[in-house]
């Protein structure tokens, strides 16, 4: 098994070499955009992403983000945080969304940058000590891209937005007892959340 800091390094350069080709050869909105799919906050690639949140930020690139799994919640708010999902620039609200319908978990893993870069990883349903190894980087491919496209417009389409107060760390609330947020209730989460908040997990991120 490939080691995770080899891998946040590796998903880092390639994010960062994506980030020197838009500061050389500049681009519209098309090519300034990333979509991923990813297990979990916890996955190599979405550390990458708050590793490379600041180039990201500098060149305006947009981010939409779908997850299987939102825990752990406090690399979940540490990512939110650093992209600047809670409040985006375009003031959408929803950048990250979760896939609650079990038959989706067979979707693999998918980075797509810009109009021809995508990689594609393992099953989302494949947990960490199970992992295949899937590992396949496409650059210079718009076919490619457009069909990574497609299939994450479909998933982002059915998936769940994940409230602003989750992203910013809304947990907090739950350590003085309160009911269950409304936010967190009427967007189906509360069977993703419950687990997280009742595992003795700090009131705040530090």
């Amino acid at each position: 098994m490939c080691d995770p800091r080899q891998s946040i390094e590796k998903f880092s350069g390639l994010i960062a070499a994506y980030l020197n080709r838009l500061e050389v050869n500049g681009g519209g909105l098309e090519e300034r955009s990333l979509t991923l799919i990813a297990r979990s906050p916890s996955s190599a690639v979405a550390k990458a992403l708050s590793l490379q949140a600041s180039g990201l930020d500098r060149q305006q690139v947009s981010v939409q983000i779908i997850f299987s799994k939102l825990a752990p919640v406090d690399l979940l708010t540490e990512l939110a945080s650093a992209l600047n999902l809670i409040a985006p620039r375009d003031d959408r609200r929803e950048c990250v969304r979760l896939i609650r319908t079990p038959a989706l978990l067979n979707a693999h893993e998918q980075l797509v940058m810009g109009t021809s870069i995508c990689w594609t990883g393992d099953m989302l349903r494949r947990c960490e000590e199970n992992r295949n190894g899937l590992d396949i980087l496409e650059e210079d491919a718009p076919g490619s891209v457009r069909l990574a496209q497609f299939a994450f417009n479909a998933i982002w389409a059915i998936a769940k937005p994940v409230p602003t107060r989750i992203l910013s760390g809304g947990n907090r609330l739950y350590a003085e007892h309160t009911p269950l947020a409304p936010a967190i209730a009427a967007a189906g989460l509360a069977a993703e959340i419950g687990p997280m908040l009742s595992s003795g997990l700090p009131a705040t991120r530090h």
